[in-house]
């Protein structure tokens, strides 16, 4: 029973110096051990991060989004501040029948488009640069397409595959489309969009730019 006191002792003396950092404090432990001692500066900075309450996560997040709300998305146009059509129009440059030419109005820094609503625009984006004609019944007939343009407001999904199919595109260019006005005007191929989003079907020059 005595051996077993004494192990007990010696186990509580190897435990004092434990007791002894844990108790006292950083002034008491100078005295013993070459303990740095934090400036003034540093002890109200450590008191007032104390003292400041903690935001809830909710609150958190709210300022991180108001942060991200904040941040500059750039000059906008004056263009977007304009509530009036007939104003606005007035702003926008036209084609020789008198349509919005949209393409000319973003190149002009009329308008300005978003690649995306809820952000400042897409890093990754590229203009696709392989403009071509599509081939007519006659030189004069070649339809002019940009592809640069296109892409400046639309992905590659948007047409392709289902209203342009990859397979029916030849490496040399439109030669395997059977592509026609009447099929236009009945709503394919350009006519998806030309005449209902896009410029109308008569401004002819827009696209048969060798006709004029």
């Amino acid at each position: 029973m005595a051996t077993r006191q004494r192990g007990r002792g010696r186990w509580y003396i190897l435990l004092l110096p434990l007791f002894f950092a844990v108790s006292c404090s950083d002034k008491t432990l100078s005295l013993f051990f070459d303990i740095p001692q934090k400036t003034e500066e540093e002890k109200a900075a450590e008191a007032a991060a104390k003292q400041a309450p903690k935001p809830a996560p909710a609150a958190a997040a709210g300022a991180a989004a108001e942060s991200s709300a904040a941040e500059p998305e750039g000059e906008r146009p004056e263009f977007e501040s304009i509530f009036d059509w007939e104003q606005a129009s007035e702003m926008l440059p036209k084609d020789d029948i008198d349509e919005v030419d949209w393409m000319a109005a973003m190149r002009q820094g009329v308008i300005k488009p978003r690649a995306e609503m809820s952000k400042q625009g897409n890093p990754d984006a590229r203009v696709f640069k392989w403009d071509f004609f599509f081939a007519g019944p006659d030189p004069e007939s070649d339809a002019f397409f940009p592809h640069s343009s296109h892409t400046e407001w639309l992905t590659c999904e948007s047409c392709h595959p289902a209203i342009f199919p990859y397979r029916e595109l030849g490496m040399e260019g439109s030669e395997n489309y059977t592509i026609s006005m009447d099929r236009v005007f009945e709503g394919e191929y350009c006519g998806k969009c030309h005449g209902v989003v896009a410029f109308a079907l008569d401004s002819c020059g827009r696209c048969h730019t060798k006709m004029f």
